[in-house]
């Protein structure tokens, strides 16, 4: 059973108990338990046939849970319709009714509720404030920015005042840095209302930038919830550790027993120290996670040998310049490759730097994470 993020929390505001979803054979989501706060901006992360839409939708209601439970404030939710869920859904496309103003788009599910004009109206124009639109009440969809549009998609989900508002991939068709600039704003408007929004995205640097919690999703399963730090930190296995940002992996193997223990592997061509090196057994398979940024590099002449723990030789083989931030390729002896970064304000020593030249990489024990899987 997946169970991350699912035990007891009393903060728990929206409870997924042991959810499952079927297509058939398919198991889109599969024995999902997760506990989301009030107030938090969570992110459901994975690829594509993760099952992240699969479940967003049975929290709307949209999709039958083949089993499991959830509940919304304690009251159980499974078997409501979704226009009778404390929800409301932001969908990818934004689904404006392209015939209606921005007024009447954002009033659309009001009128439905049958709410009085003066509150209709009042709302809208609290609504228009929020995100940013005053004075675009009589514009159509076509006559604004997809940023825009956006917007005013977003204003319409909040409309009803939902207790959990969920938002389907919402910023994927805007260029990068209208992208950038919508998700601050996103931001901005969920800390300023509260409201808890529960977001899928298979982006993720987006998911890392505004997340209060991380849930990443591989083949129907949760495979770890955590904050965006510790999830970029100290990732739980190897899928985690590739799916998150950029990372260095080093196959090894535990030799001795007790104190004598060491991790020994091929890849440096010597002794590996990591965080969390207890209950090993000898023999056993591991593995050693460390990130672009955290690889040490200086010129090493060539001959001599790096001796110390996660320390290894190696020959330089590239070098990318991205402005503030160039990216270094190493192929080490063994022939396997490491990356590193290293800012603009590098060591002059270091920007002499050439394609060809023998180098040393190091990286301090707390830098690496051990991985059993």
């Amino acid at each position: 059973m997946s169970d991350l993020g699912g035990g007891n929390d009393p903060d728990t505001y929206l409870s997924i108990k042991q959810v499952s979803k079927h297509f058939a054979e398919v198991k889109a989501v599969d024995d999902v338990s997760l506990n989301i706060r009030q107030g938090e901006f969570f992110c459901l992360l994975g690829g594509s046939g993760s099952g992240k839409s699969t479940l967003l939708r049975m929290i709307a209601g949209l999709e039958t849970a083949t089993s499991g439970h959830i509940e919304i404030e304690g009251q159980d939710v499974t078997d409501v319709p979704p226009w009778n869920r404390p929800v409301n859904m932001m969908f990818q496309s934004y689904a404006l009714f392209p015939h209606m103003n921005v007024e009447k788009n954002i009033a659309y599910g009001l009128k439905q509720d049958k709410w009085p004009q003066p509150k209709i109206k009042a709302r809208v124009e609290e609504l228009l404030e929020l995100v940013q639109l005053s004075g675009y009440g009589n514009r159509k969809p076509h006559q604004l920015s997809g940023g825009q549009r956006q917007r005013v998609a977003l204003a319409r989900a909040l409309a009803r005042k939902p207790k959990v508002l969920l938002l389907d991939e919402p910023l994927s068709a805007l260029d990068k840095k209208l992208r950038e600039d919508t998700q601050r704003q996103l931001l901005a408007i969920q800390q300023e209302i509260g409201t808890t929004f529960i977001m899928v995205t298979h982006d993720q640097e987006e998911a890392m930038s505004i997340a209060t919690r991380i849930g990443v999703m591989d083949q129907g399963k949760l495979v770890q919830v955590d904050t965006p730090r510790e999830m970029y930190e100290r990732p739980k296995n190897r899928f985690i550790a590739g799916f998150i940002g950029q990372v260095n992996l080093f196959e090894a193997i535990v030799e001795g027993s007790g104190k004598t223990q060491k991790i020994i592997s091929a890849d440096t061509g010597g002794e590996l120290k990591a965080i969390d090196q207890s209950e090993l057994e000898t023999g056993q398979a591991v593995w050693i996670a460390v990130r672009p940024e955290r690889v040490l590099l200086k010129t090493k002449p060539k001959g001599k040998a790096a001796k110390a723990a996660n320390k290894a030789n190696g020959t330089l083989s590239d070098i990318m310049y991205l402005g503030g931030v160039t990216h270094i390729t190493i192929t080490l002896d063994s022939g396997k490759t490491v990356r590193t970064m290293i800012s603009e304000h590098w060591d002059e020593d270091e920007a002499k730097l050439n394609i060809g030249d023998a180098v040393e990489i190091s990286f301090e024990q707390r830098a690496a994470v051990l991985l059993e899987s």
